[in-house]
């Protein structure tokens, strides 16, 4: 495990000569990709990334994470890196994707890109900032997820989901996957369109019936679908 400001942690299984690291989403943890990882172990080392296992010990930002990751890729050696991120963990791979980092991008559901906002939304923001402004009481505002985070975790959450990356994916040349669940309302499927018309050597895979967890939603293809990947 790397020191400093992270108590997170990385395991790697298999053997192959090829490297796939998943990146999961926030609140997940080593038990998001497990069992897909157990079954392509056969062929490639797959490695695990742990997040959020532990608190920081102090607030980070995206960029803290991709040089964590960074320095755990750099451990392996590996004839070709293929990079997983699901959600926020696309965020990281995107990073590294853009810093010619790995030779292979998966994003599934991934978030990244500026969200187009209603009027509503905006109602809500300013209502926040006023109340907060004049000391009234603000505890209805933000998800639930967001209210039971402690302050470290809050402002880092803060800095992560304000940090918007429709530029960085335009560095991206490495073939890319993007496999989405059509149902997706955390991040929309109007952000993988995106991905796919800013990301050149890209191809999306919308998949019927599903939410923001479609690998989970959708196991058996979306293990075809990245072994299939990962072999070319």
């Amino acid at each position: 495990m790397l020191t400093g400001v992270f108590s997170i942690d990385y395991k790697v299984i298999g053997n192959g000569d090829k490297l796939i690291v998943f990146l999961h989403g926030f609140g997940g943890g080593f038990e998001s990709f497990a069992e897909i990882a157990q079954m392509l172990s056969d062929r490639y080392k797959c490695m695990l990334i742990s997040f959020f296992e532990k608190e920081p010990e102090e607030v980070l930002n995206i960029y803290d994470y991709y040089h964590y990751v960074r320095e755990c890729i750099s451990k392996v050696q590996a004839s070709e890196i293929i990079v997983v991120g699901h959600s926020f963990g696309g965020r990281v791979g995107i990073k590294l994707a853009a810093n010619n980092l790995c030779d292979k991008l998966v994003l599934v559901d991934s978030a990244g890109l500026k969200p187009k906002r209603g009027i509503k939304y905006y109602y809500k923001v300013y209502t926040y900032k006023l109340k907060k402004k004049l000391g009234l009481n603000i505890e209805n505002y933000g998800s639930d997820d967001y209210k039971t985070l402690s302050p470290i975790m809050k402002q880092t959450f803060i800095n992560i989901v304000n940090h918007y990356q429709n530029k960085e994916i335009e560095k991206i040349t490495i073939p890319t996957l993007i496999y989405w669940g059509k149902e997706d309302k955390e991040t929309p499927l109007e952000f993988a369109k995106t991905f796919n018309k800013k990301i050149k050597n890209s191809r999306l895979i919308v998949i019927e019936n599903c939410g923001h967890f479609s690998y989970l939603q959708s196991k058996s293809t979306f293990y075809n679908c990245l072994r299939s990947f990962c072999g070319k």
